[in-house]
């Protein structure tokens, strides 16, 4: 997938408060550890489960065991929203999960892994394993972003939204 630029629309902001640049956000992103992962439930119930996510070539990428109620929740409604924050930045993500099954991306998803995390796993039967994870394959989801809404604490308490067209 290629990084995509999208159109930032300034939502809110104290006076004098200027949209964020999307690099800005893109870099949090990027260097961002934890991850919430929010899905519905078949029956309409919220779901949110901690975990290790990156963005990778303008996609969020996180990986889960095929028994996971997120995965269940994803295969009904692939609609999600991961979140992230820092004390200056926070990110909420929304988008449309699918499953990766090409083998060129999961191998870039699992050097990128070991990159980020300093988790060794290697691509197997359309999914990754390594250590510590449980019975293998895990398989590997792609985000597509539609929205990216990015609060920033730092600088004059604004919050940018950028659409992915």
């Amino acid at each position: 997938m290629v990084d995509r630029e999208p159109v930032a629309e300034p939502s809110f902001a104290s006076e004098g408060a200027k949209p964020m640049p999307w690099s800005q956000a893109r870099e949090r992103l990027a260097e961002a550890g934890e991850f919430f992962l929010s899905t519905v439930r078949p029956d309409g119930r919220p779901h949110a489960v901690p975990l290790l996510a990156m963005w990778l070539d303008g996609a969020m990428y996180f990986c889960s065991s095929e028994s996971a109620h997120k995965v269940d929740n994803l295969v009904a409604n692939p609609h999600c929203v991961l979140t992230t924050g820092s004390p200056e930045l926070d990110l909420s993500i929304e988008g449309t999960a699918a499953r990766v099954a090409n083998s060129a991306t999961l191998k870039r998803v699992a050097e990128a892994y070991g990159e980020k995390y300093g988790w060794e796993v290697t691509p197997v039967d359309g999914g990754v394993d390594g250590d510590g994870i449980g019975p293998s394959p895990y398989i590997v989801f792609e985000v597509t972003p539609a929205k990216v809404i990015g609060m920033d604490k730092g600088s004059g308490f604004s919050a940018t939204r950028w659409r992915f067209d």
